[in-house]
């Protein structure tokens, strides 16, 4: 008898469970992505060889060793939520997002150094050649977590709060183009792991559509910073692979000489968390997956 009072309990506990499945929700939404702390930088520099009396463009030499260059940009995102209770109060979130930043940055010009050996004397002499430089970083990740919603059982507004587990990519793409003709990138991506706690308030217009608007922070790299300090990981021109280096120690690279050339000198890296935050407006889209029974007409 206890046996199938409890088994009768646990079939009445999982239909009332599942049955709040049935009303998933999609929001998706674009924003601005605000970077902070050692993402946070400029990338380029401008110096004056005494040996030319010319002033160059470079790579800035924080860039990759204390900071990753990083300016305002945009993100673009999508959220997918399922229910947990018939109030929709907590829910579990699968989302995606990208995050390209300096976005609003232009170009930057000026002179990069070129080897040439002067035929008359046979000398190498540095000839300062027009170019531009620009650069971007990027993230796209994918997320798992919860959330909670308050006073969502009012269906009108209501604020929500969550945490989601971070699976990240991240790419950076350094180049620069000379007379307008030829480009040159060097670009370093890594995959990382962190977490996004998000907040906002939640408007329903009606039973398929609502407003949002919100925020969110991303601690990026919380898990696997590392750095590559074999020669065959330096920074060159034309490596299209290199790794971020975001853990603490060392590694080659020739990209910071405003003059072009494959000298590779060794960089100290710091520990760098990568941490941005978005500043986001977006739509609800509900969905009601439940039966409905239709009555028969009466006679």
């Amino acid at each position: 008898m206890k046996i199938t009072k409890s088994f009768l309990l646990l079939l009445t506990f999982t239909s009332i469970t599942f049955s709040q499945f049935n009303k998933p929700s999609l929001q998706i939404g674009i924003g601005i992505a605000e970077p902070f702390g050692d993402m946070k930088g400029t990338y380029y520099r401008y110096i004056t060889l005494p040996s030319t009396g010319f002033q160059y463009i470079a790579a800035d030499t924080n860039l990759y060793t204390n900071n990753y260059g990083a300016k305002t940009g945009l993100t673009f995102y999508g959220l997918g939520k399922i229910n947990f209770d018939k109030y929709s109060v907590s829910r579990g979130v699968i989302g995606i997002s990208f995050s390209t930043f300096n976005a609003f940055e232009p170009r930057k010009n000026g002179n990069i150094g070129k080897l040439f050996q002067n035929p008359n004397t046979g000398q190498i002499d540095t000839v300062p050649v027009g170019a531009n430089f620009s650069y971007t970083f990027n993230t796209f990740s994918f997320s798992l977590g919860l959330e909670l919603a308050p006073l969502s059982f009012t269906d009108k507004v209501s604020p929500y709060f969550g945490a989601r587990f971070s699976f990240n990519g991240f790419n950076s793409k350094l180049s620069y183009t000379s007379n307008n003709i030829d480009t040159t990138v060097f670009s370093a991506d890594d995959f990382r792991m962190g977490v996004i706690f998000d907040a906002g308030i939640e408007m329903k217009f009606s039973k398929v559509i609502g407003l949002v608007v919100g925020a969110n922070y991303n601690l990026g790299n919380l898990l696997l910073k590392s750095t590559s300090n074999s020669i065959n990981d330096n920074y060159e021109w034309g490596k299209t692979n290199a790794s971020i280096n975001d853990e603490e120690g060392q590694f080659w690279s020739s990209i910071y000489n405003p003059v072009i050339n494959s000298i590779n000198k060794l960089y100290s890296s710091k520990q760098k968390n990568i941490n941005w935050a978005s500043f986001y407006l977006g739509i609800n889209i509900y969905f009601n997956t439940g039966k409905t029974t239709k009555k028969a007409p009466k006679k």
